[in-house]
């Protein structure tokens, strides 16, 4: 705690001497020179130790601030950035750089000087009190109970999109929605699934188990085969991530095990969307901060990560609420109420894993050759045990039909009739219907019957035949003879020339001037390696950063207290001997929070001078913004809504200059933290105050 405190002292002192005297008056009153901004610091310190002024401090704190701080005391390495995106929806960003800047004022937080935001050590024991995670994550009350259907997505309706995809692919337009024409055939399969068909259909595409051929995305066999070995919950996580965009394989590895990790750390009581977004921010800091001392959260880690791919460079608060979007579309968080306020509650979808049961008996075939699937088997089951079947009706039990063109499809992929029936028959619970063996057989002997070959044939003369048959290297990569001296090779189509040259050096074939690549058959490192979900008890126990208890009881500001230790200020001011401007000056410091003790109730604490301006005071604003202006001081606009409706937004940033101009004037406004410049009509303005601390 020591270091800490000096850590903090050496902020204070690093101060810009305009901020650091205005700091110290305030607080302790006139300085008296000889003066030593160490001892000043020490001064301050011991202020704020004072048990009267810390519990004054704390009587203070509205639910924002409580709200801000608790965020703050979880989050390591806290920026602005990363508090904008952690509270997005909550307050505007305009909203949290006011905040921080008001905090600072009131010396409860400060910033190191690698842009760091954390919570004052020497306040820390005191505000352990009052902070808890449970601040940012509220208990709610169901008022009205949802009962949710089974979960969206499951082993059995991938493998039905799957074997849907394998017989048609599917059209995609510009924009990466799917052709009116698919969704038409799809709606027939899959009843009031298009939303949940949209997300699956984009992370397939961005995964790659679906590559552009002409006019059409098609599956690509090898890479669906890597996907569904993986554990059920993995491929779901990797779903959520890649439906957000095309990731890098480490992006893509950090957002699934986020995710993994928010899903089994949702409480059982449940957590609006909104928090569900914050509890992924703060699994994300908390990882990072086990893994590793670093000086970015998780979060910022994973951007960082992403840099090296355009697509990936996306705001983090975006990239999380599509993230839990596309979960919410899924069925891996579910629906289970409204709270009193009518938001909708959420929690974890339980997954199920594959039980190792060995073959159970799912399958009903009946006369027609319609096939019942019931659940019970994983995809890496199903993919195999689908691949010569057309999907019909995909819902609790999925319908399929073995017809001869699923049949063809199965036997394209090298399987042979006694696969397909010894597939079927590891999952029937009865005998194969005998003319189903028939139909299989007649099938392979019309399929065998002609053969239309795409590839790279190799042609030798008589002389070369027992040379090419008799060397291994060379005939285990023949897929067929067609006749005599004539061979389709098992390479790729779409082999470059420098591949088939390394295919050639390898094999031997030094007489022939083409080359391959090798067979795909490596699938192992299709998809990175997500590790299993772990729980993060950030309800339970949660260690805290400086000093801070672990997780105490959740508490709401004292409303009535705080009104009634702010009227006693103003109360004694009004009993001061002080002029006019004085008063003002101590009563805007009253309002903001930064009087904690009617000590600083005295003439040496302020400077008069003018720090807010209301809408009618056009001449007010004018003054207060030149002078911000060339003070270089952070202001707060406030303006009318620009639609048109009641109300008004916030805007944060610094005066750059005001031109005067016959009954109007025109602000040019460096707008935080953006940095863009606006051009504004000061008359516009509605109130304008300026941060001077």
């Amino acid at each position: 705690m020591d270091a800490e405190i000096s850590c903090w002292q050496e902020a204070v002192s690093a101060m810009p001497d305009k901020q650091f005297f205005a700091t110290m008056r305030l607080y302790l009153g006139e300085i008296k020179t000889p003066y030593n901004k160490q001892r000043l610091t020490e001064q301050l310190t011991s202020f704020l130790k004072n048990p009267e002024i810390s519990a004054n401090i704390l009587s203070l704190l509205d639910s924002a601030d409580l709200q801000v701080l608790s965020a703050l005391s979880v989050i390591p390495c806290a920026t602005e950035k990363l508090l904008a995106d952690f509270f997005a929806g909550t307050f505007q960003t305009a909203e949290i750089y006011a905040m921080l800047v008001n905090l600072s004022e009131r010396l409860l937080i400060f910033k190191t000087k690698d842009e760091i935001i954390r919570i004052n050590p020497v306040l820390a024991p005191a505000l352990g009190k009052v902070l808890s995670p449970r601040i940012l994550f509220p208990v709610h009350t169901i008022s009205a109970p949802i009962t949710d259907d089974f979960p969206a997505v499951s082993p059995d309706f991938l493998a039905a999109l799957f074997s849907f995809l394998g017989q048609n692919g599917i059209g995609c337009k510009a924009d990466g929605t799917i052709k009116k024409n698919y969704t038409v055939r799809l709606s027939a399969v899959f009843t009031e699934c298009g939303a949940l068909i949209q997300v699956i259909t984009s992370a397939l595409i961005n995964l790659s188990i679906l590559k552009e051929d002409i006019n059409v995305f098609r599956l690509d066999k090898v890479m669906l085969s890597a996907f569904a070995e993986l554990d059920t919950s993995k491929q779901y996580a990797l779903l959520c991530a890649a439906s957000v965009s095309r990731l890098s394989r480490e992006g893509l590895r950090r957002h699934a095990q986020l995710l993994l990790d928010a899903l089994a750390s949702v409480p059982p009581e449940g957590i609006t969307q909104k928090e569900i977004v914050r509890l992924a921010f703060l699994i994300g800091a908390q990882n990072s901060a086990e893994s590793i001392s670093v000086k970015k959260s998780r979060f910022s880690m994973i951007l960082d990560a992403s840099r090296s791919n355009p697509t990936e460079i996306m705001q983090g608060a975006q990239i999380l609420e599509r993230m839990i979007s596309s979960a919410i579309a899924m069925g891996l968080l579910c629906k289970i109420g409204r709270d009193e306020s009518g938001e909708e509650i959420f929690t974890a979808a339980k997954i199920t894993e594959d039980s190792g049961q060995e073959n159970p008996k799912v399958l009903n075939i009946d006369s027609i050759f319609s096939v019942t699937i019931m659940p019970g088997l994983a995809l890496k089951n199903l993919v195999p045990l689908t691949s010569f079947m057309s999907v019909k009706k995909s819902g609790i039990a999925t319908e399929y039909e073995i017809n001869r063109q699923s049949a063809a499809a199965a036997f394209d992929q090298g399987k042979t009739p006694d696969d397909i029936l010894a597939l079927l028959e590891n999952y029937l619970p009865y005998e194969i219907p005998q003319s189903l063996r028939v139909s299989i057989a007649e099938w392979h002997a019309d399929y065998s019957a002609a053969k239309l070959y795409r590839g790279f044939v190799l042609k030798v003369d008589e002389a070369g035949i027992a040379r090419v048959e008799n060397n291994p290297r060379i005939k285990g990569m023949i897929a067929e003879r067609l006749a005599p001296g004539i061979y389709l090779l098992d390479i790729p189509p779409e082999s470059t020339g420098m591949e088939l040259h390394r295919f050639i050096s390898a094999s031997g074939l030094d007489f022939l001037a083409q080359v391959r690549q090798p067979e795909r058959k490596d699938s192992g490192i299709a998809f990175p390696p997500v590790q299993s979900s772990r729980t993060i008890r950030l309800f339970d126990s949660l260690p805290g950063e400086n000093g801070l208890a672990q997780t105490p009881p959740c508490t709401v500001p004292n409303i009535q207290k705080c009104e009634q230790f702010l009227d006693g200020l103003k109360s004694k001011l009004q009993e001061k001997n002080l002029d006019k401007n004085q008063k003002e000056s101590l009563l805007h410091r009253i309002q903001n929070r930064m009087i904690v003790s009617e000590s600083q109730l005295t003439a040496a604490a302020v400077r008069p001078e003018i720090l807010e301006a209301d809408g009618i005071d056009f001449a007010g604003k004018i003054r207060l913004l030149e002078t911000a202006a060339k003070d270089g001081d952070l202001t707060e606009l406030r303006l009318p809504n620009a639609d048109g409706s009641d109300g008004t937004f916030l805007l944060l940033g610094i005066p750059l200059s005001v031109s005067k101009q016959p009954g109007e004037a025109v602000l040019r406004f460096q707008v935080q933290p953006t940095g863009q410049t606006q051009t504004l009509l000061v008359s516009r303005i509605s109130h304008v105050r300026r941060l001077r601390f």
